[in-house]
């Protein structure tokens, strides 16, 4: 435990519940936000029916990849990409348990870079976070954007990457990403 001042500060607690500082900080940052309503722009109609679903995380190897596993398997037409990623790995191998104990394979995912990207009439991409949607806009799409948190029942506008995170934080990650895939996909089918 540190100190702030004169108040401990639970480290375990922070990295168990928004994965580091820097999680809890963006988590805050973004919540205080879209509680005042910058993304409520973002939240696509009910039955929106996209063509494709394209999810992007930074690395495409933990979070972007289960949700299109798990739009999949429900049907979807989907794909992944990542930001910040050298394109052709595999998916973090905590992904690939986490999946596995979901009734989803994620053993055959390679990574795919954003620059690889060809946008389609009817794409919905989703982000995990509200910077991923910044970087799209730079590469001037013109495709629906959300951001994947907002759907679930608990709504965040911030998914914090849990690739350097504990195992706990990494998990409720991704239970956090399963939930919201779900709840995407019961929206706009």
């Amino acid at each position: 435990m540190t100190t702030a001042g004169s108040l401990p500060v639970p480290n375990n607690w922070i990295n168990d519940n928004y994965g580091s500082k820097k999680g809890l900080l963006n988590y805050s940052l973004h919540e205080a936000k879209r509680l005042m309503g910058f993304y409520s722009s973002l939240k696509v109609d009910r039955h929106a029916n996209p063509k494709r679903i394209v999810f992007v995380c930074v690395g495409n190897i933990c979070r972007s990849p289960l949700a299109e596993a798990l739009a999949r398997s429900r049907g979807y037409n989907a794909i992944s990409y990542g930001l910040d990623t050298r394109g052709n790995d595999g998916a973090d191998p905590r992904a690939i348990q986490f999946a596995a104990q979901n009734d989803l394979d994620l053993t055959s995912h390679r990574t795919r870079r954003i620059a690889e990207y060809n946008e389609r009439n009817g794409d919905l991409i989703v982000g995990m976070e509200p910077k991923h949607l910044n970087l799209i806009r730079k590469n001037k799409s013109n495709a629906l954007e959300t951001l994947l948190g907002i759907y679930r029942a608990k709504p965040c506008a911030y998914i914090h990457d849990p690739y350097n995170t504990n195992a706990y934080y990494f998990t409720q990650c991704e239970q956090t990403v399963l939930e919201a895939t779900e709840a995407l996909l019961d929206h706009v089918q």
